[in-house]
């Protein structure tokens, strides 16, 4: 039989091992919480704009680099871009048309008094090419019937916006640039704008012809990244 001290022993023993046992499971319970994360829903990542989220998180302090410096680098790397292994990069023109029913408006003349405030040049092969700052090209003014060129004075009532979303680093920029100046051209002259298929350029079919710019654009980022 046990006396009284071994008895007391035992139950202070098994109280200590009790006590042990709870302040491990509570230390266990309170790293767990301290692992937990948010769970972000996937339809709300599907949504977001990340090109946006990334342009809103850049801040010029913490990269010493200037913008000009930054879109050479990554412009560099675009043009090391395989198309033939990038299918989902497959080659594709974004055109913008306008038609005149007031005759052969549209000539050299007549186009490069409306591009003076841009920066452009005129191609030896007999059309117009819009660049920016650095001589770049952006896109070309073809005249859009045959020869398809301004040269010896031809004059015409269609011409054509032809621009190669590959070519360039920011081809939502440049469609939207693309756009602004057709617009003026087809005030200047009333002329109508028409889609690559010359029809009537409407709402829908110009925001479609953007979206597609843009999907270039996210594609473009997501092969350099």
């Amino acid at each position: 039989m046990f006396n009284l001290a071994e008895i007391l022993t035992v139950i202070i023993g098994s109280l200590l091992a009790l006590i042990f046992i709870d302040g491990l499971r509570r230390s266990l319970r309170s790293r767990a919480s301290s692992l937990k994360v948010d769970l972000i829903n996937s339809t709300e990542i599907e949504r977001s704009d990340f090109e946006q989220e990334w342009l809103d998180g850049y801040d010029e302090k913490d990269n010493p680099e200037t913008p000009k410096e930054v879109a050479k680098e990554i412009s560099e790397e675009f043009e090391e871009i395989d198309i033939n292994q990038s299918p989902s990069l497959a080659r594709q023109l974004l055109i913008i048309n306008l038609s005149s029913d007031k005759g052969n408006v549209f000539s050299y003349d007549s186009i490069s008094n409306i591009l003076s405030n841009y920066s452009f040049s005129f191609d030896e092969r007999g059309y117009f090419s819009v660049t920016n700052e650095d001589d770049h090209l952006l896109f070309n003014i073809l005249n859009g019937k045959n020869p398809g060129t301004f040269l010896e004075g031809i004059s015409t009532s269609d011409i054509a916006f032809v621009f190669d979303p590959l070519s360039v680093l920011s081809p939502v920029e440049v469609f939207d640039l693309m756009y602004e100046i057709s617009q003026i051209i087809s005030e200047s002259f009333n002329s109508e704008l028409l889609d690559e298929n010359r029809n009537m350029l409407t709402k829908q079919m110009l925001v479609h012809m953007r979206q597609e710019a843009q999907e270039f654009q996210r594609q473009k980022l997501a092969i350099v990244s």
